[in-house]
């Protein structure tokens, strides 16, 4: 019986090591001459290809690693570009490694009335 407590334990330990460093940043994706601006609005598209997390409320940009398969793709950050976000995960030499990426701000959606016809 002690030896299979042993192995559970053991097995558990990198999970919750795992989840100690995994965190969570709020913030808003924007190209990184805009967050260098500290600029959230109109930041134009062309510089989607550098995307960094802005954090207004500390004033600095994390990047983060975006690549097809991973788990933040570039479908994704094209959905998130401007839009406040969370995401998860942990940092390793200055760059954020996103577990999951989660859009907070939704685009307002359009109605049209009949009567404008």
């Amino acid at each position: 019986m002690r030896p299979l407590i042993a192995l559970l334990l053991a097995l558990s330990f990198p999970a919750a090591a795992h989840a100690a460093e995994s965190q969570s940043w709020e913030g808003w994706i924007v190209g990184e001459p805009c967050a260098d601006r500290l600029r959230v609005a109109d930041c134009p598209l062309r510089h989607i290809d550098r995307p960094v997390l802005l954090l207004l409320e500390e004033g600095r940009a994390l990047a983060f690693v975006v690549a097809e398969g991973r788990a933040v793709s570039p479908a994704e950050v094209d959905k998130a570009y401007g839009k406040k976000v969370r995401i998860q995960g942990g940092l390793h030499d200055g760059v954020l490694q996103p577990v999951k990426l989660e859009v907070l701000e939704v685009s307002g959606e359009r109605k049209f009335f009949k009567g404008c016809l």
